[in-house]
């Protein structure tokens, strides 16, 4: 990571910006917040040549899954073939909040129970989703595997871009080595609720295992909020900041 300066962009964690499952009307503030957040990514993938990044967060209930889901839809609005792919083994909510089927999924093809194209299904012509599937009791062993590193080889051939949504860091050691076989972590915090102890305690993690944070969303701010984040970002070692 060196002295790479990670930028923080802001969202909400409330709204899915999702059509299909929702007959409600999402706010031009939200979507136009994850379009603010496509481009950057995009730009820095795009300089990067990477293609597979995870979304975490510190802790648990920060809105990173809402935000996988809004960030693979908007990639995919773009016409660009995009994969989300449901790595929580242990909570899961990818299946639940775009109302898929989750009797295959990444678990079974780990496991050798189905194939790829059994489980993965399409959302909309530009985006496919593989939830978790069942769980076994070994979910966290899987994500060391190879063949979960052979999905992730077919998978980077197969797709422009591929989110791996991932259980937050501090609390599962799975993030850190999903985000090992990833091209970077994009992580997510909320105002109000992530606490500055917690985001150095993710950030310390990603850094000493060498893993490529490629920014930070803050969710549900506040002018006030993102001020006060600002000044712990310019105290974080000089490394990260906005």
């Amino acid at each position: 990571m060196g002295n790479k300066e990670t930028t923080v962009y802001a969202a909400s964690p409330d709204k899915l910006i999702n059509n299909v499952t929702s007959q409600k009307k999402v706010p031009f503030a939200v979507v136009e917040a994850y379009k603010s957040i496509r481009t950057n990514l995009i730009a820095i993938l795009e300089k990067e040549h990477k293609k597979i990044f995870t979304v975490s967060s510190p802790n648990a209930s920060e809105g990173k899954s809402t935000t996988s889901i809004n960030t693979a839809i908007s990639l995919s609005q773009l016409n660009k073939k995009v994969i989300l792919v449901d790595t929580d083994a242990h909570r899961p909510s990818i299946h639940n909040k775009l109302k898929l089927n989750n009797e295959k999924g990444l678990m079974t093809i780990i496991s050798g129970d189905s194939t790829f194209e059994e489980s993965v299904i399409k959302y909309n012509p530009f985006l496919d989703v593989l939830t978790v599937g069942p769980i076994p009791q070994n979910a966290t062993e899987a994500f060391s595997t190879p063949a979960f590193d052979a999905l992730l080889a077919d998978i980077r051939e197969k797709y422009d871009y591929v989110i791996l949504d991932a259980p937050p860091v501090n609390l599962l050691s799975d993030a850190l080595v999903i985000g090992q076989k990833s091209d970077g972590m994009v992580l997510i915090i909320r105002a109000g609720i992530t606490t500055h102890e917690s985001l150095h305690k993710a950030l310390s993690s990603a850094e000493v295992l060498d893993i490529n944070i490629l920014g930070v969303i803050l969710n549900g701010s506040e002018y006030g909020t993102k001020r006060y984040y600002k000044k712990y970002y310019n105290s974080y070692n000089g490394k990260y900041k906005y």
